[in-house]
Order: structure tokens, then C-alpha cells, then sequence
């Protein structure tokens, strides 16, 4: 049971990750939480699953840039523009959440289905102390990992990625010395989109994606990158792969019904422990 629950952790953990780098890559850059992140990510998914039928490369591949193309557009068009026109971080909230209702409004008119179920291929089995574990899950943890190396090495050694830093840690020197702020923000954007939507691509292929789906999973996404440090990539990867464990064992040994007190018990003691997160909130990757 230990090695089960172990495994099943860090499953969970890995999709949950990708909301969670998501908020982390639009916030950690533009400032701006979008609270309609994982809405927008589960209506990729839906699109995904609408493709699915004809090609599975090309269903990922056009889900994948419709949220890159609605995270990029909310941004240039709304965002940033309300932003530079001094909006705070209440207006912020309820300008994303209404976004968020467009779309799920938007995925009850077109895709007029309860729930769905994204069947990706399965790539064979892994057998790890006696529990049998399915490839593509392993491939879901292996791709969180790998996401947020690529970023990582983005930044370091690619012109947007140094824009990105550049951006994030001063605005006002990053627009003098010729930086695009408003394209740098509006990337970002696009990017944490296609992250929520990969997370929901995986999370629809081993459960269910629901037209609510994408409010527990961009809520959930947020709760643990703020328990990780909002903004910070790497304690929000920590984050998730705690949560997780926490969401499997707390399911193994007392019930599903006690996940959530028990998960939302551990949010409240860590963040009175520490307010910034387990490896502090910052506004840079």
C-alpha cells in the first residue's frame, strides 16, 4: 500500500504541477494572477478531445495553441492594458474569474456533454515493488519535471528568457533599455495557458474532465503555488508533488471523503508557518 500510494502521489503531483508552473510562469512575469488559467487549460482539453478522433498528435497540438493563442490575446487585449491603466489586484481577481465564466459558459454552448474522457494511448506498464503502474502516467510526472528544466534553461540561455527575468525583476528598466514588456507579458501568458492545458490534457486521459473541471483545477493550482511561493517555480513543483502524497495517502488511509480537510488543514499550517510559501513568493522564475 505504501509503494502504491507512494507512486500515486507523485503521479497526482506531476499533473498538478503544470496549472501550478502555469500560474507560476504568467504571475512570476506580469504580476497579474489569472484566475481563469485552469477554465482556459480544461476548453484546450475539450478541444483536444473534439480533434481526438482524427489524429491524437494534431488534437494535442491544436489544443495546445488554442490556449496559447487565449492566454496571448486576454493579455494583450485586457490584461496588460488595464494593468498600465493602474488596476489592483481586486479588480484583477474579478476581471479573470468573469473570463473564466465566459469560457465555461462557452464550453456548455459548444460542447454540450457533462464529462469527457481523453483516451491517449497507453504505452505499456511499469512494475515498481509489486505495483503495476501505467507508462503514460510516469510520462505525465517525467514531462512536469522536463517543462520546468526547459524553463529554467529558457531563461538562462534564450534572449526571451533573459527578457523574462528582466521583465519580472524591473519593468520600468526593462522598457528603457528597448525590452517589449507588453509582448514578454503577453508570451507568458499564452505559455501558462498551454501548461494549464497539458495539466488537463493528462488529467482528462486518467479521469475526467467535467465542464467545472477548470475551476478546481486552477483553484488547486493556485492554493499550491501560493504553499510553494507564488511565483516560484520550483516550490510550486515541491508543492505539488507534496499535495499529492498528501491527496493519495490521506485517500488510502482514511477515506476520500477526508482528503480535502486534511489537504486544506496542511495549506492553513503551512502558510502560517511561513506566509511566503515553502520557498518564498517572488516575482521572478
Amino acid at each position: 500500500m505504501l509503494i502504491n500510494g507512494f507512486i500515486t502521489g507523485l503521479i497526482m503531483g506531476g499533473i498538478l504541477s503544470l496549472p501550478v508552473l502555469g500560474v507560476a510562469v504568467i504571475y512570476g512575469i506580469t504580476g497579474i494572477p489569472n484566475f481563469a488559467i485552469g477554465v482556459i487549460g480544461v476548453f484546450g482539453g475539450f478541444v483536444t478531445w473534439y480533434f481526438i478522433s482524427s489524429s491524437i498528435g494534431l488534437a494535442i497540438a491544436v489544443g495546445i495553441v488554442v490556449c496559447f493563442i487565449i492566454g496571448f490575446v486576454i493579455q494583450r487585449v485586457l490584461l496588460t492594458p488595464i494593468s498600465e491603466r493602474g488596476g489592483d489586484s481586486t479588480l484583477f481577481f474579478i476581471l479573470t474569474v468573469s473570463v473564466g465564466f465566459v469560457f465555461e459558459g462557452m464550453l456548455r454552448a459548444i460542447f454540450p456533454r457533462p464529462n469527457i474522457s481523453l483516451e491517449l494511448p497507453r504505452i505499456g506498464t511499469i512494475n515498481l515493488g509489486g505495483f503495476t503502474v501505467e507508462g503514460f502516467k510516469i510520462i505525465a510526472l517525467v514531462f512536469a519535471i522536463v517543462t520546468l528544466v526547459v524553463i529554467r534553461l529558457m531563461e538562462e540561455h534564450t534572449e526571451i528568457g533573459k527578457s523574462w527575468q528582466a521583465t519580472s525583476q524591473n519593468l520600468k528598466l526593462a522598457k528603457l533599455v528597448g525590452i517589449k514588456t507588453t509582448q514578454v507579458f503577453s508570451i507568458a501568458s499564452g505559455i501558462g495557458c498551454a501548461l494549464a492545458c497539458v495539466g488537463a490534457i493528462f488529467w482528462g486521459s486518467l479521469y475526467n474532465l467535467q465542464l467545472s473541471s477548470g475551476w478546481d483545477l486552477g483553484f488547486m493550482g493556485f492554493i499550491v503555488a501560493v504553499v510553494g511561493g507564488i511565483g516560484n517555480i520550483w516550490g510550486g513543483l515541491i508543492s505539488a508533488l507534496i499535495m499529492g502524497m498528501v491527496m493519495s495517502f490521506s485517500g488510502y488511509l482514511i477515506g476520500g471523503e477526508w482528503q480535502s480537510v486534511i489537504l486544506y488543514l496542511i495549506v492553513i499550517i503551512v502558510l502560517i508557518i511561513a506566509p511566503k510559501g515553502i520557498l518564498g513568493s517572488e516575482r521572478s522564475l
